[in-house]
């Protein structure tokens, strides 16, 4: 009996979890826009390894572009296995050097639903206000390198109404804030490269057995704009 715990308290784990929509980190793609008309689309894969939960994987798709010469536009997806979304647009500047070093500020807001394994979608939810912060550096030798560095920081907004009935310890307070730096590469051609990234979270807000800090991500990001 004493053997079967471990299984037992990973799929307990996972019944608990699938109904709650608490905000985890997220792989939204660094674009590194460098123009107007500079148009990137990143889609691929997450996991989040098993850290003091169970992990849990899905897909996502980040779709960026320069709308002039220093005001860009993203908006970015993803579900995971158990079918929770988050769904987040946001507005920002970016600056593009000679060097081809790139900063970016995005500002904006995003949702998150437990999906169809919530009991009451409307109060296994939560919103976002965010501000992120990219920095990097593209087409870096013979396999066109791209690599940057970003540090997202926001404040949460639960709809936990049932939270504080199924789980404990309980949920403190209903918003608080978070912060999330995350880090990537990528390479390839022109138009088509592959990306990896990698993101974690600090927050305070819930108790870490209750959200996945940590998240790797793989994909490709395709350059449909100008292509420089």
């Amino acid at each position: 009996m004493k053997k079967s715990r471990p299984i037992l308290h990973v799929a307990v784990a996972i019944i608990l979890l699938s109904g709650c929509a608490v905000y985890m980190p997220q792989p939204v793609d660094i674009p590194l826009i460098k123009e107007k008309g500079d148009i990137r689309v990143n889609a691929g894969v997450f996991v989040t390894p098993v850290v003091d939960s169970a992990g849990m994987a899905g897909a996502h798709v980040t779709f960026s572009a320069g709308l002039t010469n220093v005001l860009a536009i993203q908006v970015f997806t993803s579900i995971d296995l158990l079918m929770r979304a988050h769904l987040q647009g946001a507005l920002g500047l970016y600056k593009s050097f000679e060097n081809n070093a790139v900063i970016e500020i995005y500002g904006g807001y995003g949702y998150g639903s437990s999906g169809w394994f919530s009991r009451e979608l409307k109060s296994d939810s939560y919103h976002l206000l965010f501000a992120q912060f990219n920095i990097g550096k593209t087409g870096i030798g013979k396999l066109n390198f791209d690599f940057g560095f970003g540090l997202k920081s926001g404040c949460i907004f639960n709809d936990y109404a049932n939270y504080n009935k199924y789980y404990s310890p309980k949920i403190e307070g209903k918003y608080g804030w978070m912060i999330e730096p995350s880090a990537f590469f990528r390479f390839g051609g022109k138009r088509v490269k592959y990306n990896m990234a990698v993101n974690y979270m600090w927050t305070k807000h819930v108790p870490s057995r209750y959200y996945f800090p940590f998240n790797i991500s793989m994909g490709v990001n395709l350059n449909l704009g100008k292509g420089k």
